[in-house]
């Protein structure tokens, strides 16, 4: 068996070479791991994808070969034992430095593991007073500190100003979080509470949210009888709020055009009481059939799961709908911390996806009745994928208007739109905007 961080060294070479999301390989390459060395390749792979570009900057800082003249499996490994040297305080030194050198001997040659062992010594003497990146230009130093792509640097600078932009860069960088809520279809806050301090989790419950929990750590929440038994869900707050936005109600017919993996679903029927009729679509059959599978653990009855695109009109379903949940497909620039390589996306591509966001909606709009009510969201901060994407479909479609809602925590949305951010809320980055279908 691979140690953890060859494993982390692979992973990395896969995701420069191919693409391959780092999720879905280390989920394979840990398989047979035991739960400390797949944390320590988790921790190693998503630590170096989320400071690649500040650890580029520190190794060439005591490279005599500028960084990009480095073999490309060398640079990956040094990466990795300067991660472990800067972050990983309860590795000793030593094992950093000597493991990295090994990686480097097995997988390029013995005169690149002297070159290696050369670079980390040197990181190591200065660790009390590491280099400073240049403050100058504004959009480098942001982009090389927080290692976060130049051109989404540049749009949040003009959205939020330097320090706006720094603030959330930095939020970037820092753990998420845990949150989940409560299914009250099964059981009260209270009482979920006290399962997990009998099942050793250690949990409490949200400052605004009354259903909903934060973990102090994740020990034991994933192996938990309460989570087997469908009694809560682990969900962001912001996903929670863009329901909660929604408000369906008992004997509601609601849809959910992008279901998967169906957490705002479940969420909706529990508002409806399991009274009613919830729709939940995606465009994978395994994906609704797990949606499916989830709603019976969840003691749900009211939800059907049916496969489905979203951005192809169903004729049989226009003007059917009370309320619409309207998840779009996005750049998921708003969950960076979650998935550091999602940094990694080409801005350029970008570009494609609000046209079939805007078709999406559009037939969210057609399937509401008169009088009908939908959110549409979104888990990124661009304004292409958002406002923009809102006030294209309203200026082509009279019968909405957006309509302002309260929010938990947040506060009242006056413009019926609002954009949740990391270092602000402290959710996911998140945009939703409530829209209103005249009556006749």
């Amino acid at each position: 068996m691979l140690s953890a961080r060859e494993t982390a060294l692979r992973a990395l070479i896969a995701f420069r070479r191919e693409g391959a999301w780092p999720d879905l390989y280390l989920k394979k390459a840990c398989g047979d791991m035991r739960g400390e060395e797949a944390a320590l390749t988790a921790n190693l792979t998503y630590g170096v994808l989320q400071n690649r570009a500040w650890l580029d900057f520190l190794i060439g800082q005591f490279s005599a070969r500028p960084v990009e003249k480095l073999t490309p499996q060398v640079l990956d490994a040094l990466r990795l034992g300067a991660y472990q040297l800067i972050f990983l305080t309860r590795i000793p030194h030593s094992a950093a430095v000597h493991e990295t050198v090994e990686l480097v001997k097995k997988t390029a040659s013995p005169a690149a593991a002297g070159y290696a062992n050369g670079v980390l010594r040197a990181l190591q003497r200065n660790l009390g007073h590491l280099p400073e990146v240049p403050r100058r230009p504004e959009l480098d130093y942001l982009s090389v500190r927080y290692s976060h792509p130049k051109w989404f640097v540049g749009k949040m600078n003009k959205r939020l100003g330097f320090d706006g932009c720094e603030a959330l860069l930095r939020a970037d960088n820092t753990p998420a979080p845990a949150t989940a809520r409560v299914n009250t279809l099964k059981i009260s806050r209270g009482a979920l509470l006290a399962r997990f301090s009998k099942e050793g989790i250690s949990a409490g419950s949200h400052p605004y949210l009354p259903n909903a929990v934060v973990f102090d750590t994740m020990k034991g929440v994933l192996g938990s009888a309460a989570l087997a038994q469908g009694l809560f869900y682990i969900q962001d707050i912001a996903s929670q709020l863009c329901v909660e936005a929604l408000a369906p109600r008992p004997g509601e017919t609601v849809f959910d055009l992008c279901a998967a993996p169906g957490g705002k679903s479940m969420l909706a029927a529990q508002m409806m009481e399991d009274r009613g009729s919830l729709l939940s679509m995606d465009l994978y059959p395994h994906k609704s059939d797990l949606i499916a599978q989830n709603a019976r653990t969840y003691g749900i009855t009211c939800l059907q799961a049916i496969p489905s695109d979203a951005s192809v009109l169903k004729e049989a379903l226009v003007g059917r709908a009370d309320a619409v949940i309207c998840d779009v497909p996005c750049s998921g620039m708003g969950v960076i911390r979650k998935k550091p390589d999602v940094r990694y996306k080409d801005g350029d591509q970008i570009k494609e996806l609000p046209p079939l966001q805007l078709s999406i909606l559009e037939n969210a709009g057609n399937y509401l009745k008169p009088g009908g009510r939908l959110v549409y969201s979104t888990c990124t901060v661009l304004k292409e994928e958002n406002e923009g994407v809102v006030e294209r479909f309203l200026a082509s479609h009279p019968a909405f208007s957006l309509c302002p809602f309260d929010m938990p925590g947040v506060g009242r949305a006056e413009e019926g739109m609002v954009t949740l951010w990391p270092h602000i809320h402290g959710t996911d980055g998140f945009f939703m905007a409530k829209l209103e279908k005249a009556r006749g």
